[in-house]
């Protein structure tokens, strides 16, 4: 079986060969891995790993981000700043809001929204013919967008963000629209330009806190899901399956997840308020594929790889049968991850039977 026929299998609520592998990390992880492995590309890692998914976006070729200070603006006009950590890996954390003081729609209307031609679709089809074996998706980044926890969080700041919804909701509504006058062209022409090639469309977005939801389902309803079913109304016209990221406890938001259109919902972060495998599989499995699961919190990091083998099985056991889940970590590989946990994690997902 292909990665991608088992991938697809899996969507479909059917059981495959194996439960297919799903990866993600930082940096310092993916460089580690390659040295530890003994290999020098991304794709001999994936192979290397069984990662049955590829990612694929356009190339950014639109005005210079890194600033004379170290420092890099998005192509929202956010600036970051990378702070490192004392073993040496490190986050991009936001300098400044350039939207926190705006409070008219005319400063929305005359903002530096990004431009569709800063970025080069050419070579889509192409990537997607080189994996063409693989279950394809939107690479991170702005080619699987978000509308909340980016760009509007990042653009106002988290505390305005979360209040513009109550203090001037017009604001707020009409700055997704700008934000989607952008993003609805660029998803249009990244699948079109891929000619259908691209398997899954995914929308990156966090609602969820370790005890509970950021904001109210209402809130969501009315800020959120308009936006995210506009989206996937475009994916759906390139036969591209929707999947959503976000981490958190998010269970009370997943039926309306369901009802937005989603296929696929990642992470399932497992150490979340309510986030319980084979509760969220006995309610809404005949409804959704997971994707993920496999505890970063404490699991990855400072379990032994029998510990890992043994919590791997119990998920796989949980979720995976009559297909429907693919195997995963439950944000991206940290850095204080040992290597031989990811490679018992995944050594345990190969020796699991449906």
């Amino acid at each position: 079986m292909t990665p991608k026929g088992r991938v697809l299998k899996a969507l479909n609520h059917e059981e495959p060969d194996r439960v297919p592998f799903m990866y993600r990390d930082v940096p310092e992880v993916r460089e580690r891995l390659k040295k530890d492995l003994g290999v020098n590309t991304d794709d001999e890692l994936f192979e290397k790993l069984d990662i049955d998914f590829r990612w694929v976006g356009p190339d950014y070729v639109g005005p210079e981000l890194e600033l004379d200070n170290g420092h890099k603006r998005d192509l929202w006009g956010v600036e970051w700043k990378y702070t490192k950590f004392s073993d040496g890996a490190g986050y991009w954390n936001e300098v400044d809001h350039p939207l926190k003081d705006a409070q008219t729609i005319e400063e929305l209307e005359n903002y530096n929204w990004p431009q569709l031609d800063w970025y080069d679709f050419s070579k889509l089809e192409e990537q997607c013919d080189k994996y063409k074996d693989y279950a394809i998706m939107t690479a991170p980044g702005i080619a699987s967008p978000g509308i909340f926890q980016s760009p509007v969080q990042p653009v106002l700041g988290v505390e305005r963000s979360l209040m513009e919804a109550y203090m001037n909701p017009e604001f707020l509504k009409k700055l997704i629209d700008k934000i989607l006058e952008f993003q609805l062209p660029f998803i249009e022409k990244m699948l079109k330009s891929a000619n259908g090639k691209i398997d899954f469309f995914r929308l990156g977005d966090d609602f969820g806190t370790q005890s509970g939801l950021l904001m109210d389902i209402g809130m969501w309803e009315e800020f959120i899901q308009p936006a995210f079913k506009k989206m996937n109304e475009v994916a759906k016209k390139y036969d591209a399956h929707y999947y959503q990221h976000s981490c958190g406890s998010i269970r009370d938001l997943i039926p309306s997840f369901i009802n937005t259109g989603v296929e696929v919902l990642d992470p399932i972060q497992v150490k979340a308020n309510g986030m319980v495998p084979l509760e969220l599989k006995a309610e809404f499995g005949d409804k959704l594929c997971f994707s993920g699961g496999i505890d970063e919190q404490d699991l990855l990091p400072h379990g032994t790889p029998d510990e890992v083998k043994t919590e791997v099985k119990k998920l796989l056991d949980d979720m995976a049968r009559g297909g429907g889940f693919f195997m995963g970590p439950t944000h991206n590989f940290q850095d204080d991850i040992p290597t031989a946990n990811i490679l018992a994690m995944y050594e345990a997902g190969k020796a699991w039977k449906y």
